[in-house]
């Protein structure tokens, strides 16, 4: 495995082992920092062998990955002793470490595994309980509302194990080091003296941590092989959250073939796309939540394996158009639910979904419509479709009337957060101390933009055909109108003719900002522009000069002032760099409008659509870097596709490129409950996909020497 891969564990509850940079992988136990819904923990615990009452040193000589289990073997110093570790999450969020011992020598040892881990000695105090502890904590970060959680560490297999005595002991180094622990300098393990919760020493010492730890002697006959369970159990108790969650199948605790039974199976002679494919799926597998706590009432999905482990709408409309290809529809519908769900009282959408509150919560604009439609596209429901319009319309109306007042027609983005270009000449062109902002101000200036006007119209147009199909024909005509003053006021109001594209307006002086932004190709992929727009933004796109980079699309024009392909901003390195870096959410946008264009027979478009495909390819597959490993992360540099690992950001939501390979590489489409073979590019690769849906039936698709092929499943 390259030194640039790395491993996730996941069993699709709200809990999450993908570290930004691992440094502990290979060390038994959850000893690099773990995610409790959006909370990041430095450590869940480590598991530490004893022989005759020293560390036992442990190599590893060997590690696999499979079906969501990472297996590691260890070496040790005494021949004939190796260990072996089964590590994965499960679906009802418990850290699981099954410790396997082999004595395959002659002789009796004297073994012992001990659990063990740190906390701070704030909050309520840790309580004993003989084979377990347990620790409750409001875990938060920031000014994120608290979450009630309480864990319960233990070894729950069989008999013999037992709580070690807990201590508060100033400083650690933060790594999994026995000889740093307060057990080490005692001549033996000892239980705590009663079921009781340690008394806090007085004063409380800022530095000091609360080392606690569960025990088990393992004494070994000669060829004796033993196998034992440590685990952490993460509960969520608290006002408002009471979750309980189903003990899973002993033989799928971590959920991964119930997932993946789910998974149209995808085989295609380039080898880069399935790659790219299964990656997106494993996002996923890694990144679904279940529905049932607190606010989050439906299943859903996070946006990344960051502090960014939370559902956030920003990424969400992406996660839609990915998760709509399993079988199983819960998790697409869900995700659209959980947020309309939780619309606040005034019609605005937030844009992260905390499970213990929303106070607080921020906004950003999404493409909610063709989010909804490309879900309708495969599993049409009228009940969904119930669920949710009501909600829409008062989001719809929320955007009339906030990011509209003056009803213009179009939307208003009212700071650097609401579209995440934080770091970005689109706004800073207004007033050069705006990315200077830490949290998102309700409103710190006021701009037309293009993707907000764009998602609003693409939102008012399926919501129209929504209210038909519901007959709803009062809905339906106030949404019709809408869209047709929407459309009307960005090909008139946003259209730039000296620069050929789309380009924001600051509405204090009705003048366009002059900054060529890669989302003023958006309306591409809508009928808002006429034929001598497409083909002035065509040409705009594809010049080298302006977008058309080695790896494009930069978010802004190479002729910008602010062009930076390092993600440069001011001196700075930005993890969150939007002056010229290549977005991979950008990328799937701008595929999805050139698919749009090509379809309907643009020579040129059709070209650069299969360019920028291939340039995409080559950045998330791995074939840029010289291995087997796809990774989609936030952005690449535009020059040489190199992707951004210093921001350690492997799994995340924000781009549907599955749903781009299928409608570009597949040549097909699902239209009006049928596959249909509509081609966008030339040379498309021989491919197999089993267990397309549609409702709920099931098909093949196939493509064999240019011909398609569907069959039922």
């Amino acid at each position: 495995m390259p030194a640039t891969s790395k491993i996730a564990l996941g069993g699709g509850g709200f809990c999450l082992y993908a570290p930004r940079f691992p440094r502990h992988l290979l060390s038994p136990g959850f000893a690099d920092p773990c995610h409790v819904a959006d909370v990041e923990l430095p450590r869940m615990f480590v598991v530490t062998i004893l022989h005759d009452g020293d560390e036992l040193p442990l190599t590893a000589t060997k590690h696999e990955f499979k079906n969501g289990v990472l297996t590691v073997e260890y070496a040790t110093d005494i021949r004939g002793v190796k260990v072996r570790e089964e590590r994965y999450i499960t679906t009802d969020d418990r850290f699981v470490s099954n410790i396997t011992l082999d004595n395959s020598t002659k002789a009796e040892r004297e073994m012992a595994i001990v659990l063990w881990t740190t906390t701070d000695p704030e909050g309520e105090a840790p309580i004993f309980d003989g084979d377990s502890f347990k620790l409750r904590r409001q875990l938060k970060t920031g000014d994120r509302p608290a979450v009630p959680t309480e864990i319960v560490f233990g070894s729950p297999d069989s008999k013999g194990a037992r709580c070690l005595q807990g201590y508060f002991a100033e400083g650690d180094s933060g790594d999994p080091v026995w000889g740093e622990t307060p057990w080490f300098d005692r001549s033996d393990l000892t239980p705590p003296r009663a079921k009781k919760p340690m008394v806090k020493p007085s004063p409380i010492i800022d530095t000091a941590r609360v080392y606690l730890g569960v025990f088990r002697k393992c004494p070994m006959k000669a060829g004796e092989t033993v196998t034992h369970r440590q685990e952490a159990n993460v509960l969520f108790k608290g006002k408002g959250i009471t979750h309980r969650p189903r003990r899973p199948d002993p033989k799928d605790e971590n959920g991964y073939s119930a997932f993946y039974d789910k998974v149209p199976r995808f085989t295609c002679e380039d080898k880069r796309l399935e790659r790219i494919v299964a990656h997106r799926f494993e996002a996923m597998y890694l990144l679904r939540t279940p529905g049932g706590a607190g606010n989050l009432g439906s299943p859903t999905i996070c946006r990344a394996n960051t502090g960014e482990h939370v559902p956030m709408a920003s990424s969400a409309a992406a996660a839609i158009r990915e998760a709509r290809w399993l079988q199983d529809p819960a998790l697409a519908r869900g995700i659209l639910k959980s947020f309309f769900e939780n619309v606040k009282q005034n019609g605005m959408v937030p844009n992260r979904l905390h499970m213990a509150g929303l106070q607080g919560v921020d906004y950003e604009h999404a493409d909610w419509g063709g989010a909804f439609e490309a879900l309708d596209d495969i599993h049409s429901d009228r009940a969904t479709k119930r669920a949710v319009v009501m909600e829409m319309q008062r989001y719809s109306k929320w955007l009339d009337n906030n990011r509209d007042p003056e009803g213009s027609g179009l939307t208003d983005i009212v700071n650097v957060f609401e579209c995440g270009h934080r770091f970005s000449r689109r706004f800073s062109v207004l007033e050069d101390k705006l990315d200077k902002a830490d949290d998102a101000p309700e409103e710190a200036f006021r701009i037309k933009g293009v993707d907000a006007s764009v998602y609003r119209y693409r939102l008012v147009k399926f919501l129209a055909f929504v209210a038909d199909e519901l007959q709803e024909k009062a809905m339906q005509n106030r949404f019709i109108a809408a869209t047709e003053n929407i459309k009307a006021a960005i090909a008139k109001r946003l259209w730039d003719e000296k620069s050929g594209m789309f380009i924001d307006v600051d509405p204090r002086t009705r003048r366009k900002t002059g900054v060529k932004s890669a989302i003023g190709f958006l309306p591409l992929g809508t009928d808002i522009p006429n034929q001598k727009q497409i083909d002035a933004m065509i040409d705009v796109l594809g010049k080298k000069d302006e977008f058309w980079t080695p790896y494009p699309v930069p978010t802004v024009s190479v002729s910008d002032p602010s062009y930076d392909p390092l993600g440069q901003w001011k001196g700075t390195r930005r993890h969150e760099a939007w002056n010229g870096r290549t977005h991979m959410s950008i990328n799937s946008q701008l595929m999805d409008s050139l698919a749009y264009v090509a379809e309907r027979g643009h020579k040129k478009g059709r070209k650069l659509l299969k360019q920028l495909f291939e340039k995409t390819v080559s950045m998330c597959s791995g074939e840029l870097e010289g291995h087997e490993n796809a990774s989609v992360h936030a952005h690449y540099h535009p020059e040489t596709g190199r992707p951004s690992r210093y921001d350690g950001v492997d799994w995340s939501t924000g781009a549907f490129l599955m749903d781009n390979i299928f409608r570009v590489a597949g040549g097909f489409v699902v239209r009006f409950g049928e596959v249909q073979d509509d081609p966008v590019i030339d040379d498309m690769p021989d491919f197999k996909l089993h267990g397309v849906p549609i409702g709920n039936r099931r098909f093949n698709v196939e493509r064999k020497n240019g011909k398609l092929k569907v069959n039922p499943d």
